[in-house]
């Protein structure tokens, strides 16, 4: 009765309140635009390019199978970092004090659940009845299953240097400079989901340059690949996965990722690095899930199981496959003996790639122990890493440190605790050198939607883990120190605010600066919802690092600071029912020590159509991009087909343009196409080495093919 006069109360006020102001929580808008920033803000960290699908594909998948808001499954939404770990337990004492959600817009009711939030997940989430212990059975699987296979190809269509046909002495002679196959890409996936709970499937892909089922290679050139020559698809994964089976909480077979505490001691695959919401860095391990990208490196391929009982669990795990490394000594099989580095490019285009495909095996095997109730999470990580072949890397000025050898073992304990408006987070890890490593964090929400982070972290320059992947500025998680201060706040109705400062030192050498350096890192963010059609926000940022000075006069390295300031404005706005239009516009200033100066600016117009009942929809961009040089470069996101990003580096002058078009067949299949060109106005050649474009201008495409049943 207590919750039917509230809900009743409620609504009354929504009804009142929307004839004055009318947030369209309904949009999968507010997520969309999450994850842009954070891709982009991904991109500018890591500055190569990256495949986002592994990263993305669990907000996909969840998407098109949303959460019970009624389930134990909402630790979803904080493990995607969806909402933040008070808004998670207020939701777990809304339903312990009210009962189950009977609507979405029951969410707005819950505290600390702003409008932002609840438009976001609205999206991913649905209210009824908890299933999740219901009885599985075939006869329930073969009839309420899902099924989805998704196609793609993919095409640069201007022709690249790395394909001209040459003899097989020049290819021998320069074994990095020319691909073996076709410019295609082709990718394709099936997926099964019962309930998010039997999920089970695989993926095959060729990048382009790869060879394929067509190409027609020498015997000379077979014979110098030996058992490394294949046709067909690069990369073959699968996968299966059940959750929530009795005492068993998660199993894998297959492909899999691992992820537990605050990444420290493992964390497979990527994550989201300096998130945009700075009021907190915290993480939540997702513990054992499925691989189902076709994502090359950072994952496990075996066996692993999550066995629960009352407040105790434990993951136990073994992994077993081949990864690609240099060789640098092999045997009279050509067996690895020694290798110099391992590679995560994924690609295996050339003889040189090629030769590295599959180089050595690596094992991996360990567990991850846990107590965790209403307050209190604590756990305990080992895993043990053993390679075939002796790593030992080529000497330079940063890698001493760095791990070298055939075995690894790693350990670590996790902690997070959680009361009323206070949260207060760490982990501390150790490798077998003895060298430690180790974070603390506190979260506090002292009043309304007001939440701060205060975050220390400290990395001894020996510390080694090769499935690391906590909060730092280096890509390593190795010889760094830092402190974190975030803050996030709803100024006022329809208004936030999210700002944080990162203050590092890097206590060794890095690969870009010969000597112990420091820097740090500013970013403020104002956004405002003025409508249910209207918003807009505005990002500024300024990060100064230090690196090695190029000037030609001295004859040695010597470290400068350098400094890149940005500035962005967005806003995004409805005309009628079916238009949506976008603007864009983004200021870069790079300068350092040298006296380098560098200036960029970037300008686009978004449309969107996307007729109300209709199977079709289409958007278009028009960008236009003027850089002084690399250093004053410009991320940004575009639209693309389903399960794919794109986040161009844009640099030097020109413009942008691509349209991309989507139509859904017969209630089950979806055509997806999409063509953009980059255009330049001041050079006639594009890239370099094997990917030289000689003309002004590249063009990319994509088609994609979607098949539910």
């Amino acid at each position: 009765m207590k919750k039917l006069i509230v809900i009743i109360l409620f609504a009354f006020i929504s009804s009142v309140a929307s004839a004055q102001i009318a947030v369209d929580s309904l949009s999968s808008d507010a997520l969309n635009q999450l994850l842009i920033e954070q891709v982009e803000r991904l991109a500018e960290e890591t500055e190569d390019e990256i495949d986002y699908e592994e990263l993305l594909d669990n907000y996909i998948f969840y998407s098109e199978n949303p959460i019970n808001i009624n389930s134990d499954d909402i630790v979803n939404l904080l493990e995607l970092r969806l909402i933040n770990v008070f808004q998670y337990e207020a939701l777990k004492n809304y339903r312990k004090f009210y009962g189950d959600f009977l609507f979405l817009d029951e969410l707005e009711m819950v505290e600390g659940f702003d409008e932002q939030t609840v438009s976001i997940i609205k999206s991913i989430v649905y209210a009824g009845a908890d299933n999740s212990k219901d009885k599985v059975t075939l006869q329930k699987m073969a009839k309420y299953g899902k099924h989805q296979i998704v196609a793609r190809y993919e095409q640069v269509l201007e022709d690249q240097q790395g394909y001209e046909k040459v003899d097989d002495a020049e290819m021998l002679e320069h074994q990095g400079q020319h691909f073996l196959g076709n410019p295609q890409k082709y990718q394709v996936k099936y997926t099964y989901n019962y309930r998010n709970k039997i999920r089970f499937g695989f993926a095959a892909e060729k990048d382009p340059g790869e060879m394929f089922f067509t190409d027609k290679i020498s015997d000379t050139i077979k014979m110098v690949l030996g058992d490394k020559y294949h046709k067909g698809f690069d990369i073959y994964g699968f996968h299966v996965y059940a959750n929530d089976l009795g005492i068993v909480k998660d199993a894998a077979l297959g492909d899999y990722q691992l992820s537990f505490g605050q990444g420290l001691t493992l964390w497979s695959g990527m994550s989201f690095g300096k998130t945009v919401d700075g009021s907190s860095v915290m993480k939540q391990g997702r513990g054992l899930k499925p691989k189902t990208s076709s994502t090359e490196f950072g994952y496990f391929r075996g066996a692993a199981v999550t066995l629960h009982h009352k407040d105790f669990y434990g993951t136990f795990f073994y992994s077993n496959r081949k990864i690609d490394a240099n060789i640098s000594v092999a045997d009279s099989l050509n067996e690895a003996e020694m290798v110099s580095s391992l590679q995560e490019t994924g690609y295996h285009r050339t003889i040189g790639e090629l030769l590295d495909r599959n180089a050595i095996r690596q094992q991996v095997f360990g567990g991850h122990i846990a107590y965790a109730n209403s307050h209190l999470e604590i756990g305990y990580t080992l895993h043990h890493t053993r390679l075939n072949a002796e790593l030992l890397l080529q000497p330079s000025h940063y890698n001493q440190f760095y791990f070298q050898g055939k075995q690894l073992t790693n350990q670590g304990i996790d902690i997070k605790y959680v009361k009323n408006k206070f949260a207060l987070f760490g982990e501390a890890a150790m490798s077998d050198n003895k060298a430690f490593a180790g974070l603390v964090g506190v979260t506090a929400r002292p009043t309304g939607y007001i939440n701060f982070t205060l975050f220390y972290r400290n990395y001894d320059k020996k510390y080694q883990n090769l499935f690391s992947n906590a909060y730092a500025e280096s890509s390593r998680g190795q010889g760094e120190e830092g402190i974190y201060f975030g803050m996030q706040a709803a100024l006022a109705p329809y208004w936030n605010l999210l700002v944080y400062t990162d203050f590092f030192r890097m206590t060794w050498l890095t690969s870009q600066v010969y000597t112990p350096s420091w820097g740090h890192d500013y970013y403020a963010k104002l956004s405002h919802q003025v409508n249910r059609r209207a918003s807009w926000n505005l990002v500024l940022r300024s990060k100064t690092k230090m690196k090695n000075s190029t000037d030609a006069f001295v004859f040695s390295h010597y470290p400068i600071f350098y400094t890149k300031n940005s500035v962005r404005f967005n806003i995004n706005y409805k005309i009628g029912e079916n238009w949506s239009l976008g603007n864009r516009a983004n200021y870069e200033h790079y300068y350092n020590d040298d006296q380098t100066n560098s200036n960029g600016f970037f300008i686009c117009q978004d449309v969107a159509y996307k007729p109300v009942g209709k199977p079709y929809s289409f958007s278009f961009r028009y960008a236009v991009f003027d850089t002084d040089d690399y250093n004053s470069r410009i991320y940004a996101y575009e639209s693309d087909v389903l399960y794919s990003f794109s986040v161009p580096s844009l640099f030097d002058k020109g413009m942008r343009i691509y349209l991309l078009g989507h139509v859904k067949l017969f209630n089950s299949l979806s055509l997806y196409a999409r063509i953009g060109r980059t255009i330049y106005s001041d050079k006639d050649e594009i890239s370099s080495g094997p990917t030289l474009i000689k003309s002004n201008h590249k063009t990319d495409l994509k088609v994609e093919a979607i098949w539910k049943f």
